[in-house]
């Protein structure tokens, strides 16, 4: 089966300043830096050697992919990008709530994104999750490894599509987590991902394996 293996980059300067960032692009802490160190760790112990290496073009999710592979070369995936989080980039919670304080509240209440202005709707972050995984599925030959290191908004719904599943789940993603699943490019049907009322199975059909579910052990 095919492997597929999706990382969280390492802490951001943002993260370490409680700020939302979407698409801006902000550099490694300190403490990102030392975590894609121990993530390389990890791998090299692992004797994982991927043929492709993917990532967002986004300085974290790039920096945290040329730390953790460093022989490898890095191929950009702009859709790989985080969701484009509108008025919220750039900013905290507390600034938000000060500036745009209906919004706030709305988001507050949903989850949603869809009512912050400028930010990247749902529908829109979806079909870019479903197109991710079908890239990685389609593209690639049932006995390949791959990696793809991106931001933890987009991984809600990548896990989404590789589970058949509409909903969306808040995820603890840690920093440099990783997630490992084993797909079958032969029973996997992409256009089935999105709901199970198009007549598809609720059942796992052997379509897909889950191995690691955010693991961050590494940074133990």
């Amino acid at each position: 089966m095919l492997r597929v293996v999706i990382v969280r980059h390492g802490q951001s300067v943002a993260n370490a300043e409680g700020r939302w960032q979407g698409q801006l692009d902000y550099e490694l802490s300190a403490e990102g830096l030392r975590q894609a160190e121990l993530l390389r760790g990890r791998f090299t112990e692992e004797k994982f050697d991927p043929q492709f290496v993917y990532a967002s073009p986004l300085i974290r999710a790039m920096g945290t992919a040329e730390i953790a592979m460093p022989a490898k070369r890095i191929i950009t995936i702009d859709d790989l990008k985080e969701g484009g989080a509108g008025v919220f980039e750039g900013r905290t919670m507390d600034e938000i709530r000060k500036e745009y304080p209906e919004v706030a509240l709305e988001f507050e209440r949903t989850r949603s994104f869809n009512s912050v202005p400028n930010a990247e709707s749902r529908f829109d972050f979806r079909k870019r999750a479903q197109t991710v995984v079908d890239f990685f599925v389609r593209g690639h030959n049932k006995d390949d490894e791959i990696v793809a290191f991106t931001h933890s908004g987009l991984m809600m719904f990548i896990i989404a599509v590789i589970m058949g599943t509409n909903r969306v789940w808040t995820l603890r993603i840690p920093n440099t987590s990783v997630f490992d699943f084993r797909i079958d490019p032969n029973t996997w049907n992409i256009a089935n991902s999105l709901s199970g009322s198009q007549g598809v199975s609720a059942q796992n059909t052997g379509g897909f394996e889950v191995r690691r579910f955010a693991d961050s052990s590494h940074l133990n």
